[in-house]
């Protein structure tokens, strides 16, 4: 039996995605303007997607439609396998040459952060599960050419899945992967990217790493991609070339021609389609309003987060990997106040050793010249599972074993992460965080694994900090409800918000269909954020808060009044939430606050709060 495939080199795999409509905290200052401006008339061809990438791009379109590949899925005699076996080896040598090449180039031209990607793929072609798939698809029958796509196909409708954005954008690595097998075994070379021959606004159905790394940097005005999430290459090379970007937006490739011409809003992430003459006119007034906003903004870097009575408040930033250290410092970010430590186990199948993980953490340790870092621990929810956790389903994985329920569970690995944790502390202001925390018990079992995690480090003669602080994130609404019985346990809180909002309002934050219902500024959640605050003054503790609604300008006056003392958030919006915090006093902030506890829905507090920013223009 023989089937031809006919499919573009960025299509070979069917996908199962959706286009969820969201937006950035990053640009969200100016955006608010934006959104109280005049209303457009006239617009139709406006898409909405993810904003990947703050910021207002007018131009003309570059339509990037990759190569072509042809290629058959057909059965073979057993006398055939062994030549199969033969292509297959060949296909993978030649596929990780390419790879290391292009790997050592965005090494010298990206950095290591961002040639990350790269190393993934090369990963891939290393993995010997991966390469005995392939190997048992020939051997029962099929071509080599065949067993790449049944394969690929596979990883890829696995991680497309997943409820975890980081493992969603693996798909894309193994299409990369997969491509480049197909081409080699097609004897196809590879075709460069065209190049721009003017200043263009990309659109494509997805961008991949190779792919991102020929396009002329210098000539791209804006991207617009089918696929992808905040992740997402297209999103990385926006956000590092400061360019806007909107990605999810669903099929509309085949509606642009290359010149067409383009709006893309990556703040509020929409891509208006050969607009009219006054809707040009609109965006180019908006978009000169955002670079004005942006100038302003940037100005407040070296200042103080403080209002105008001077009362004094931290901002720090949320980071995933060492390399957003430097970006975040010099958005004004005064230290880390969350890093995320998922991506040292995500994506692969052994265990990150011990120094593996301290090498991380001391890296960012030593970026932010003795600022304070707040680690947390593994967090892991999703439908799949980690590499160390045995398979098993799990009809609602937010509910299941996630967090610290999931540290407790493996303790080794726990205690392994715990004392890279520690050894980091030697060489700087390091604390640890605790994830999903719902009783006091569980702070308790692994605070008793950090002492061991010492005895153990003391044993071995390794140096760390025998007196680091431990905090509390809380994220459920049994630890908001009691927080004040943690106080004697730990030495800091921390709100996370958007699991507080979904545990509190029984809304899964990643369902597009009830994400609407997911409101930071539900009366109940602010009750829950007041109540875990007021534990921390009563006891003497310092309070944060890590979670999308700290870095929510619209949020800041009311957190403000309500009395919290660190903002941790995405290093893009520290600047905006700076600029609302030196507008006013401590005691117009508490006035805001205790009026907003006051209304009942979650629409009045958001019409309140936005009319004491204007009334402060606060919108400019």
């Amino acid at each position: 039996m023989t089937s031809k495939i006919k499919t573009s080199i960025m299509e070979v795999y069917s996908s199962k995605r959706s286009s969820p409509i969201c937006s950035s905290n990053a640009g969200i200052f100016c955006w608010l303007f934006l959104s109280h401006h005049s209303r457009l008339k006239g617009v139709i061809n406006m898409l909405r997607g993810v904003a990947g990438a703050p910021g207002i791009a007018i131009g003309r379109a570059f339509v990037f439609r990759p190569e072509q590949l042809e290629f058959e899925r057909k059965s073979i005699s057993s006398r055939d396998v062994d030549q199969e076996l033969v292509k297959l080896q060949h296909a993978l040598r030649q596929a990780h040459q390419e790879l290391s090449s292009i790997y050592a180039r965005a090494l010298s031209d990206l950095g290591r952060d961002r040639a990350g990607t790269f190393h993934a793929q090369i990963m891939i072609l290393e993995d010997a599960t991966f390469e005995s798939e392939l190997i048992n698809v020939i051997r029962s029958g099929v071509n080599v050419e065949g067993a790449v796509g049944e394969v690929v196909t596979s990883y890829v409708n696995i991680f497309e899945d997943s409820r975890d954005e980081y493992l969603r954008e693996r798909a894309a690595d193994y299409r990369d992967v997969g491509c480049r097998l197909l081409r080699i075994l097609l004897g196809q070379s590879w075709t460069p990217v065209p190049r721009l021959k003017e200043e263009a606004i990309v659109v494509a159905r997805d961008l991949s790493a190779p792919d991102s790394l020929q396009l002329d940097r210098s000539r791209i005005l804006g991207l617009a991609t089918e696929s992808g999430g905040r992740t997402s290459t297209a999103c990385i090379l926006a956000r590092s070339l400061e360019i806007p970007a909107v990605v999810g937006l669903g099929r509309f490739v085949h509606k642009v021609q290359s010149g067409d011409l383009l709006i893309v809003d990556g703040s509020k992430g929409t891509v208006i389609i050969n607009p009219n003459e006054a809707t040009v006119a609109e965006y180019r007034h908006r978009r000169e309003t955002y670079l004005a906003c942006r100038k302003e903004l940037q100005m407040l870097s070296d200042l103080p987060a403080e209002t105008r009575d001077g009362y004094r408040v931290q901002l720090l930033a949320n980071i995933d990997h060492p390399g957003e250290v430097t970006s975040a410092l010099a958005q004004g970010a005064e230290g880390v106040g969350l890093f995320r430590t998922e991506h040292l186990f995500l994506g692969r199948d052994t265990m990150p050793s011990e120094d593996e993980q301290f090498a991380v953490y001391v890296q960012v340790v030593q970026k932010t010249g003795g600022r304070c870092v707040v680690i947390r621990t593994l967090d892991y929810a999703g439908p799949s599972s980690p590499f160390f956790q045995s398979m098993h389903y799990e009809p609602n994985p937010f509910l299941g074993c996630r967090g610290i329920r999931l540290n407790l569970n493996f303790e080794e690995i726990f205690k392994v992460q715990i004392k890279a944790i520690l050894r980091a502390g030697a060489y700087g202001k390091v604390k640890v965080m605790f994830p999903l925390i719902s009783r006091v018990e569980d702070l308790r079992r692994a605070k008793d694994m950090l002492q061991q995690a010492q005895l153990e480090l003391e044993q071995e003669g390794k140096k760390f900090d025998p007196r680091m602080e431990v905090g509390l994130l809380v994220e459920v609404p049994s630890a908001a409800l009691t927080a004040e019985l943690f106080a004697p346990e730990i030495d800091f809180y921390n709100i996370g918000t958007n699991d507080l909002v979904q545990y509190t309002l029984a809304v899964d934050r990643t369902s597009a269909r009830v994400n609407p219902l997911h409101q930071a500024l539900h009366p109940a959640v602010l009750r829950l954020v007041k109540n875990v605050i007021d534990a921390a003054r009563n006891s003497g503790k310092c309070v944060a808060m890590c979670g999308e609604m700290a870095g929510e300008p619209l949020a800041t006056l009311l957190l403000l009044g309500l009395g919290l003392q660190q903002f941790s958030a995405a290093a893009g919006s520290l600047p905006e939430i700076k600029k609302v915090i030196r507008a006013v006093t401590l005691r117009e902030a508490r006035e805001v606050a205790h009026r907003a506890l006051q209304l009942s829905a979650p629409e009045e507090v958001r019409r309140y709060l936005e009319q004491e920013m204007k009334s402060r223009r606060l919108y400019f």
